[in-house]
Order: C-alpha cells, then structure tokens, then sequence
C-alpha cells in the first residue's frame, strides 16, 4: 500500500470515527484530508456530504454529493440525496427530475421498491412531471399493482389532455379501465373526458416528501412553474360563466364520487365525528341519486342536449344537490328555453357567487327585457356593468368604482322613461355580450380620458347615461370633508338632507354609521351596518355585505346572528378558509357564554366545510385540537382519545396531540396503549432526527407520571442516542430501581 494510499485510509477511519460520535466538524476536516489524496473517491464525496448536512451546510452538501454522481454515475444513492437537498431548498423541479435519474437506476438494480420509492417523490414535488406518471403506471402494472397502477393511467390522462393532447388521454383512461372494467373512477374519468371538460390535475401532497423533511432557511426556488391551463377568457361573459359551471359540475362529480385520493373528502377516521353532508348538499341529501343525475347531466349538456341536462340538473337539484353551479346551469338552460319564471328562480340563486354572478345579472337582464319588464332588465344590466368594470380598473380602485355606482344606480331605479330603460338594456349587451369583451371595455375606458391613476376611476356607465347622480357625489365629498374636520354635527346634517333625495343610497348609510360609532353609539352603529348588509345581499353583493358584517362582528364580537350570516356570505362568496375562521371564533363565543353543545355543533360545521379548502389537513388538526380539548374539560375522555388519534394520523409529528392521547390513556389507567402512542411518536421524531424535540416531550410526560419505569428507560434511551451518557445512567438507574420497586427483578 502506497503512503498516499495509508494517508487516505487513516483519514477515512479517523472521519468515521468523529462521526459515529457525532462531531460532524472534526469529520469533514478529516474526509477533506481523505479527498486531498483521492479527489475521485466516491466513499470519501459522500461521507463529506453527509458531514456537511449534519452541520445544516446544505449548499456544501449537495455541491458533494453532485459530485458524487458525477464520479458514480451508476449510483443512485447520491442522485437520491441530492432530490433531497434540491426539496429542502426550494427547488422542486430539479429534486423531480433528479428522484426520476435515481428511479431509473435503481429499476436497472432490479430494486423495483426503492424505483417506485423515487419516481413517487418526483410526482409529489412536481405533480405535473408525466415521464415519472408514465414510468408509475407501466411498473405499477407489471407487478400487479392495479389500484396504483389504474391511479397513475387516470393522472397522465389529465396531464396528456391539459397539454392538448386529448386522443392520448383517451388512449390513457382506456388503459386504466382495461385493467379493471369496474373501476369507477376510469369511468368517471372517461365520461368527464367525453364531455369535454378538463380533468383534475394531480396535486400536490402537503408537508415534506424526503427522509429529512423540511430542513431550516429554506430558499425560495426561481424556477418557472408553468401553467397549461385553458384560456377561456375570450368567451362572452354569459359563456364564460356556463363553462365555469360545466367544469365546477364534473369537478364535483369526479371528486364526490368515490374518489379516494381526496383525503379532505374519504378521510378515514373523520366519519366517526362528523355525519352529515358535504356543504354542496342539502340536509337528507340522497348523493347516490345526486350523483346518477349530476354525471349523465355533465356529459348531455356537454353533447349539446340541453332538454335532457336540464331535467336531470332537475333530479339533482331536488335530491339535495345545493350548488350555485347548478342552478346556474339549469337556469341559463331554462332561459335559453324560454322556460323564464323557473329561469329566473335558479339564476337568483347563483347570483351571489363570485364565478357566476356577472353572467347570471346578464341573463336575468335579459329575460326581463324579453318579457318588456325595462325597469327591472334595466337595474340587471346595470349591477353587471357595474361587477364587469370592477374586473377592468385596477384593483385597490374596484371598491371605490363599486360605490360610485351606487348614486347612479339610485337615481336611475326612479327613470319612468321606457325608451331610456330599453336603451340602456342594448347598449350594456352591446359592451358586454360579445368575445373579448373585456379588451372591449378596457377601450370603452379609455373614452374617458387620462385620469389621475390616485383619483377612483369615473363609471363607464357616465357615458351610457349620462347621469345626474353627481349630486349626491358631491354631497358625500362634502360629509367626508366634514368629518375629517371633525365638524360631526355638519356632517349629520349633511347626510339625512342627502337621504331624502336618495334615500337607497348604501354609501350614505355606511357614513351615518361611521358617525354614529364615532359618538361611540355602538349598538345603534351596528344596527345601521346590519340593515346595510342586509340591502347589499338583496342585491347579491356578497362581498360588501361581508365587508360590513364583518365591522359589526369587530364592533359586538358577541352577536352571534351576525357572525353566522357573515360565515354564510364567505362560503356563498367562496372564501372558506375565512368562513372556517368565523367558525372558530363562533365556537369561542358559545364556549364562552358556555353554551358547550353549540360549540361542539359550530366545530362539526366547521369540519364538514374542511372539505372544501386547500389547506384541509391544517384546518381538521387545528379544529380536531379544539374539540378533543372540549371533551377532555368535559369528561368525555373516550371521545378526546379518539380525537386525539385521529390528530396523529393526520400529523403524525404533532407534539401537542401526542402529549394530550397519552395523557388521558395514562388517566384511564390504559399505560400499555400509553406506551404504544409514546412508541410511534418516538419513530416518528427519531426518523426526522428531531431528537431534542423528543426529548422534551418525554420529560414533559415524566412530569405527570414520574413513577413510571418504562417512560424513565425510553428517556435513557434518547439520552444514550444523543451522547449524554451521564443523563442516560441516571435514567436508567431510576427505572431499574423502581422496577424492583414492583418486584420485577428481571426487568430491573
């Protein structure tokens, strides 16, 4: 052996050594030495980077193990630790494709596990990778996988569609079903592609995918994501919005229909708190029925058999379906059938809704003019001019366009001349009912003129009407004027003289509220910004009606009628992580006042509505918390146990949930199950290398039971594994001694 040789191996030795001590410095000074003498070796890059990950050294890390792979290209290990560090940094698309290089080389080992191991971890990181879908698909089906492999078919399809190749995904589903004929979700996925409409992209799983986690500093990626997402923007309004609804309906079908990798809808374990329906269905909905009419809906609307869609939206409607999406389709398939009073019936029921309520005001606007009812098509036409030149101005400007329009509105809801009605009906259908319309309304805009971008923007509808609501502009100019002068009593003045002359004008309530709280009259405050709510949902202007609840809950944050119609506007609205929120703080009221069995029925509302976020497993643990609290101060520790276990499925590194499950197990004197929670919590944290975070939860559990001979030896344990040989003695002695306490000699 040469000296050079000697030199290396000393080096290698001494490193190893420092490292099975944990002294990560001394080893990367020592594989360093190693590394001078053989710059190529593949043991010596990966043991240095594996030093410098223990010294959270992540870019020095991962420049090693790249390097690694370029020494050993047949390696998949250091490919795989690099997708590792490339996750923890930020960057998903190269931790993809790099899980994919490890993938395939471990497949070339005949190691299927480990290949399936990484090509899942470059689906998680980037769900729109299709070479890794594929590859899934075509080994999950060579090993008899079909579930998984059926799985994998369905998701490339989606992929192949969304990027315009629809025959390939056809090829795709038809694979899927293939492997088992009475596969629903195939058949979902055929029938949603029959009729045209966009299949569910594969998402995202929430949290980390790696061994390591989430490491600390993580840094942002710079790496475009990029979208191929249909533009469907150039359709008229009316069109814009039936698609919406087309793709919202078989969205709902594909997702309520069995589809098990929707953990916020088949989470197993939820039904055990909550029954009932999802927020889309009515209370005693039958969803069976729902969905035989809601599928065959989706896919003869799609044909253009409009006659038979409307009659099973019909059927779905009335098993229980509650969905703005559905009755947005019925109706605008009724209007279009001149079937207008049921038309009419649906369309206000959609008009509420963020996605459909321009093209519903649309459509209902035109339905009165057909029927020679202007005054009403007119006071249409105008809300959806209104909502339409909101989307166009910019958008710290669309809430201050939305209150100019309201004197315009106002002093027009008193026009007695027909012919002026009927003018204003055709020349909103002409701005707004054609493609593009919104590159159309954008150079009606610039009509106006050059405004100064600090100023609210002027209505288009000025110049369609040429209205005289500037008065009451300029009354409202001269109460804010009054005000910020503090000339309060003026300012009353100012605004009931307005009142008589418009007395539906919102804004002049919202100002006389303003001053009523400023006299600190809270109670006769609230109550104006409560009837204002209530003008503005009449009109189907959810979001101001949230705007002003909103204050009065802030104000009396005790009014619960306020707080739950504000909660039933967010979800109208689509806003259901705010309405989750208002869910939360409704239950501390009932607590509060306590009223324990409404908490606990606001808290089961609450989950059922979880299905409906994007962030549902952070929602479900944070209201799971709640109530397992609630149960536990109520004595019902059976059902916080249960609580508490389904916290950990959920968030298996959840410290708190943890804590509170052993806690009551050791109170209902059950400490075999105690230890068998504390057992899994310990694999969990020690597989992340959370050790200190472990420790301090066992010393937090000895605090309550600090005779307990097994909690003193797992304590040990940690302590020997984290090399603090002197705690781990004196817990060991401490369980050995009162193991002979009990008369367990063999244990002790």
């Amino acid at each position: 052996m040469s000296v050079q040789d000697q030199r290396y191996k000393q080096a290698m030795n001494l490193g190893h050594s420092a490292a099975w001590d944990q002294e990560w410095d001394r080893a990367a000074s020592f594989y360093s030495q190693a590394l001078d003498d053989q710059p190529q070796d593949p043991k010596a890059l990966m043991s240095l980077a594996l030093a410098f990950l223990n010294m959270s050294e992540y870019d020095k890390s991962l420049k090693y193990y790249l390097r690694a792979a370029e020494v050993s290209p047949n390696d998949p290990v250091p490919l795989e630790k690099s997708a590792t560090l490339y996750e923890s940094l930020g960057q998903v698309q190269k931790a993809s494709r790099f899980s994919e290089r490890a993938a395939e080389l471990y497949l070339k080992e005949k190691n299927i596990d480990k290949a399936i191991e990484n090509w899942s971890r470059a689906v998680a990181l980037f769900p729109e990778n299709l070479q890794a879908h594929s590859r899934l698909a075509l080994v999950y089906e060579r090993s008899g996988r079909k579930p998984q492999a059926i799985r994998e078919f369905l998701h490339v399809a989606s992929l192949l569609q969304n990027a315009g190749q629809p025959e390939k995904a056809f090829d795709a589903a038809n694979r899927a079903l293939k492997l088992d004929e009475t596969s629903r979700e195939a058949r979902q996925a055929l029938a949603i592609l029959r009729a045209g409409t966009m299949l569910p992209k594969p998402a995202r799983p929430q949290g980390g995918t790696g061994p390591f986690g989430k490491l600390p500093s993580p840094i942002q990626s710079t790496e475009p994501v990029k979208s191929s997402e249909p533009n469907h923007k150039s359709d008229n309004p009316i069109e814009e919005a039936r698609y919406a609804a087309l793709s919202s309906l078989a969205r709902l079908f594909f997702e309520q229909s069995g589809d098990d990798s929707n953990p916020a809808v088949k989470r197993q374990g939820l039904k055990d708190i909550v029954s009932g329906t999802s927020p889309v269905f009515a209370k005693n909905a039958d969803q069976a029925r729902i969905m035989l009419h809601l599928g065959v809906a989706v896919e003869l609307q799609s044909r253009g058999e409009y006659h038979q869609a409307a009659e099973e939206l019909k059927g779905a409607i009335s098993s229980g379906l509650d969905a703005p999406a559905a009755y947005f389709s019925l109706g605008s398939i009724q209007a279009e059938a001149d079937h207008s009073e049921s038309a009419v019936r649906n369309l206000e029921k959609s008009v509420s809704n963020v996605e459909f309520s321009l093209g519903a005001r649309l459509l209902l606007g035109s339905i009165w003019y057909e029927r020679g009812k202007y005054k009403k098509a007119a006071m249409r036409f105008l809300e959806a001019l209104r909502f339409a030149d909101a989307q166009v101005v910019l958008p710290e400007h669309a809430d201050d366009l939305h209150e100019l329009y309201e004197p315009i509105i106002e002093v027009f809801s008193s026009e007695k001349d027909e012919k002026r009605q009927k003018q204003l009906c055709e020349n909103v259908t002409e701005l707004l009912v054609r493609p593009n319309w919104r590159e159309h309304l954008s150079n009606a805009r610039r009509q106006l003129g050059e405004q100064d971008s600090s100023t609210p923007p002027i209505p288009l509808a000025e110049i369609i009407l040429e209205s005289s609501s500037s008065d009451v502009i300029v009354t409202m100019s001269n109460v804010r004027s009054l005000v910020r002068a503090g000339h309060l009593g003026a300012a009353l003045e100012e605004i009931l003289f307005a009142l008589q002359h418009a007395p539906t004008y919102l804004p002049l309530h919202i100002v006389l509220g303003e001053l009523l709280l400023s006299k600190d009259l809270l109670t006769e405050a609230a109550q104006k910004f409560i009837v204002v709510a209530r003008a503005y949902s009449v009109r189907g202007e959810s979001h101001r009606a949230i705007a002003m609840l909103r204050r009065v809950v802030e104000m009396i944050p005790m009014d619960i009628p306020s707080r739950v119609q504000l909660i039933d506007h967010l979800i109208d609205w689509g806003q259901i992580d705010d309405a989750i929120e208002e869910y939360l703080q409704l239950a501390d009221v009932h607590y509060s006042l306590a009223e324990i069995n409404n908490a606990r029925q606001v808290y089961v509302k609450a989950l059922r509505l979880t299905a409906q976020s994007e962030n549902s497993d952070h929602w479900q643990a944070r209201i799971l918390h709640r109530v397992a609290d609630l149960e536990t101060q109520s004595l019902n520790w059976r059902q916080a146990v249960k609580l508490y276990k389904q916290i950990c499925n959920l968030r298996p590194d959840d410290g708190e949930a943890y804590q509170g499950l052993v806690s009551l197990l050791f109170n209902l004197q059950e400490s075999e199950q105690a230890l068998v929670a504390i057992d899994q919590y310990i694999a969990t944290m020690a597989n992340s290398g959370q050790t200190e975070v472990l420790i301090a939860f066992l010393n937090q559990v000895l605090e309550d039971q600090p005779a307990h001979a097994m909690l003193h030896y797992r304590l040990a344990g940690q302590y020997q594994h984290t090399h603090q040989p002197e705690l781990a003695i004196q817990h060991f002695d401490t369980a050995g001694e009162l193991l002979l306490d009990a008369g367990d000699r063999a244990g002790a």
